[in-house]
């Protein structure tokens, strides 16, 4: 349990000011986080039968995110988050719920750089009502909620959205989004009720709080059974798998029961949500070779440049799993590169590859050879346009002498960062736009006094 509570102040500069790796209970709460580059961050976290919650924060002026939730479970409460490059980020089938109180304004998710709310497939919010969801000075055109897989039914209701609020542009993917009644929150207004789904998989979630976990997962099949077309189903598909370690630890059944039930069976994205489950009771059952191979299949043949990410994420974070049993050395697949040499090297490489998303700020090229940083070159910065700093990566097969130099559209020098000799590695330089105008700019590296590579970003302000 990680209990991070009490009016604690984080203040300040530097990569992250929480995270938080593989631990199934926590609690972040009446906590103020503000000038770092991510404020708070979770990774493989939650699926406890205690606490998983962010409550009661003030999460402000963070570079990059207020809140990234990476394969993990959390409870997102009463929270102030704002002017953040990004408000809420949720990754890798991660099961999320963002929530205020119907009475008053006690959570507020607004003015945040790009969007309020981003999520990938599989991991939109599970319950998501009695926010404010805000941000009128939208200049870029970005969507309030962003969901990055074809969706419907994406249940949004009773939430306040601000002024001049369009859901045809507001919510992407349009149309896919049940937002109507809105919440008028400035008075308050009223309790709103949701489905008979939502209202069973609630009750489940309350049986796991008061350690009822047999009728909890009763509940959770039940909505598969009846309601698989909704969200819930593929909510209650995922509470199953950590659920199984309290009710009976076994997952060769859960694995049968993925891989051949009815109803799961008949919806193609439960059937490819099963999918990824089943590898995850392999890991549960040690089967190791099964596990690394369903992840280099991924990440050698994925559907989205984000399964590709998350698989290279998922095989690393497997390898540390089989070490922490013993198995060191017993087992290696073909896709050696993904190998972590050491938590270090892994958390540089999670971190920048998470940092790539979301897709629509890279190059087609950048999508199409996400798993390759060649020797000598740079990838495109991150974020892309920008409009405070950005990242400017390079990778280096053997030691050398870098200098990485940005120009305008000119030709005339910007700002020059003399690295001097740089050992084997991928590395990054913090870039500001601090009194840049808007405009196209390159950034060149230069390798033993030559010219390796160049690209070209955008300064948005």
């Amino acid at each position: 349990m990680v209990n991070i509570s009490g009016g604690c102040s984080f203040t300040g500069s530097g990569t992250n000011a929480i995270e938080i790796d593989n631990y199934a209970d926590f609690n972040i709460s009446n906590c103020t986080i503000s000038g770092y580059l991510d404020a708070i961050n979770l990774y493989n976290c939650g699926y406890g039968s205690s606490l998983q919650l962010i409550s009661n924060c003030v999460i402000n002026d963070n570079t990059f995110s207020g809140i990234t939730i990476y394969r993990s479970s959390a409870d997102i409460w009463h929270n102030n988050i704002y002017r953040n490059g990004y408000g809420i980020k949720c990754f890798d089938r991660s099961i999320v719920h963002i929530q205020g109180d119907y009475n008053n304004i006690t959570q507020a998710i607004y003015d945040n750089e790009w969007y309020e709310v981003y999520a990938s497939r599989g991991s939109f919010p599970q319950y998501f009502h009695w926010n404010l969801v805000q941000d009128d000075d939208n200049t870029m055109g970005d969507p309030l909620v962003k969901y990055t897989a074809p969706g419907a039914g994406l249940d949004v209701r009773y939430n306040c959205w601000g002024n001049n609020f369009d859901p045809l542009t507001d919510l992407e993917p349009s149309g896919a989004y049940i937002w109507n009644p809105p919440w008028i929150c400035l008075g308050g207004s009223g309790s709103g009720s949701g489905s008979e789904a939502e209202a069973l998989y609630l009750d489940a979630r309350e049986n796991i709080e008061t350690e009822n976990f047999a009728v909890a997962k009763a509940d959770f099949e039940q909505i598969v059974d009846e309601y698989p077309e909704t969200e819930y189903a593929k909510a209650a598909m995922k509470e199953l798998y950590p659920l199984e370690e309290l009710t009976g630890n076994d997952y060769i059944s859960l694995k049968e029961y993925y891989n051949t039930h009815t109803a799961i069976q008949s919806v193609p994205e439960l059937l490819k949500l099963a999918d990824f489950l089943t590898n995850f009771c392999e890991i549960k059952l040690e089967n190791w070779p099964t596990a690394i191979a369903w992840f280099e299949d991924v990440i050698l043949n994925p559907e989205t440049m984000e399964d590709s990410i998350f698989a290279i994420i998922d095989l690393g974070y497997t390898y540390f799993l089989m070490e922490n049993g013993g198995l060191k050395s017993s087992y290696t697949g073909n896709l050696i590169e993904h190998k972590p040499v050491s938590v270090e090297q892994f958390e540089i490489k999670r971190d920048y590859l998470l940092s790539l998303l979301p897709g629509d700020q890279l190059s087609e090229t950048m999508k199409q050879s996400i798993s390759i940083l060649k020797s000598g070159e740079l990838l495109q910065n991150v974020p892309n346009p920008f409009n405070g700093t950005t990242q400017i990566w390079y990778k280096l097969d053997e030691e050398a002498y870098v200098t990485v130099k940005v120009f305008d559209y000119t030709g005339k020098l910007i700002k020059s960062y003399d690295q001097g000799t740089m050992d084997k590695g991928s590395y990054f330089i913090e870039f500001s736009a601090d009194g840049l105008a808007s405009g196209i700019y390159f950034t060149c590296l230069e390798v033993n006094g030559r010219l390796s590579d160049s690209k070209k970003m955008t300064v948005m302000k």
